[in-house]
């Protein structure tokens, strides 16, 4: 996944960050899970692998965007995941899952 597709698919991502070489980085490493990575529903009872990714993968960026973090906080969790990434490929996307994980999203009562 390029820079321009992952901020093509997720809009949220902030400006700031779209010419960060560790964007291009991530894009790159990560663009497998990136690739079906979803924001989970407001109403989520229990999130999917897809979700899961998102708030990992996406997560820090979207907290930035919101002002609730600085633009060096969010640099170094990215540069933390690809370290970790780095480390053990296989086991990086595992660890991205807790064991309650649902095969689909699940949204709680009366959501749609």
């Amino acid at each position: 996944m390029t820079i321009a597709e992952l901020v093509s698919r997720f809009p949220e991502i902030p400006k700031e960050l779209h010419n960060e070489s560790i964007l291009a980085e991530y894009a790159a490493a990560f663009g497998d899970l990136l690739g079906v990575a979803q924001d989970p529903s407001a109403c989520s009872a229990q999130y999917s692998a897809a979700n899961h990714y998102y708030l990992r993968l996406i997560g820090p960026m979207k907290i930035y965007m919101y002002g609730l973090a600085s633009k060096e906080k969010v640099l170094g969790q990215l540069q933390e995941f690809l370290d970790e990434y780095a480390k053990n490929p296989d086991g990086f996307a595992a660890g991205l899952l807790p064991d309650d994980t649902a095969e689909n999203e699940v949204k709680g009562p009366g959501c749609s």
